[in-house]
């Protein structure tokens, strides 16, 4: 297999892979087999990709975190709001957020004071190009309390599958969750479909430092991630986005 590609289908990507946005060319996809779809939990989550014009950055970082701080401290049904920064590119910030319902994102934080002046701010247009945001359902229960932000390495991943091979890809997924939540330097492993693209999975991961990446990438629950990845199972490639942790 190409060095390239092989990079590609590594979750744990070192921080030399580039970042990637989705093509806004949305492939074909069929509707899953209901024998083999994963059963989501209520929680919702979504992923997000910003990259702020280089004069706009103070504001912008402001702007965020404040919405984080707020939603965190005045949603009760917010459990997670994570900011983080790129590996590679300075101006590239990634979210990461979970709630305990859909509705507790679309009906009750887009409600908020604190969502409205944030979203005031991004109309004055201070990024370099739109914007990405994936929303999508845990395939697992939710956390059952509020995760605090702390300082990590972190991943947000699209894989789009094959329909073809989804119940293959959702026990090497579920394998791979249940062995990432014994790792002892994982402190995050969430996962879940798109709510718009059958077949389109979003994960959030987050490790103590580069140990806990090599850590995972050696464990050998990945090792048949791996596996499974290596018999092209996407529909279109992989993006891996490396990110630290910002917790002020």
């Amino acid at each position: 297999m190409p060095p390239l590609l092989s990079a590609l289908l590594r979750f744990c990507a070192l921080a030399s892979i580039a970042t990637q946005l989705r093509s806004p060319t949305v492939a074909a996809f069929s509707s899953p087999d209901p024998s083999t779809v994963m059963p989501p939990s209520s929680a919702f989550a979504i992923n997000v990709r910003f990259r702020v014009l280089p004069a706009r950055e103070a504001e912008f970082l402001s702007a965020i975190k404040e919405n984080v701080r707020k939603t965190m401290e005045e949603e009760p049904n917010a459990l997670q709001f994570a900011l983080g920064r790129d590996v590679d590119d300075p101006l590239t910030y990634y979210l990461h957020e979970e709630y305990e319902s859909r509705s507790d994102h679309s009906e009750t934080h887009r409600e908020t004071d604190h969502f409205k002046k944030c979203m005031e701010f991004f109309g004055t247009d201070p990024f370099a190009e739109p914007h990405v945001a994936d929303e999508f359902e845990l395939c697992h229960e939710g956390p059952s309390a509020k995760i605090a932000n702390a300082e990590a390495v972190c991943l947000n991943v699209e894989l789009c599958i094959k329909p073809e091979v989804r119940e293959e890809f959702l026990a090497v997924i579920r394998q791979n969750k249940a062995g990432s939540d014994e790792e002892p330097l994982c402190l995050q492993y969430s996962w879940g479909e798109n709510v718009n693209e059958p077949n389109t999975f979003h994960f959030h991961e987050q490790y103590v430092g580069e140990e806990g990446v090599a850590a995972h990438n050696a464990a050998p629950h990945f090792a048949k991630w791996e596996e499974f990845a290596s018999t092209g199972p996407f529909a279109r490639p992989p993006v891996v986005q490396k990110f630290s942790a910002l917790l002020d």
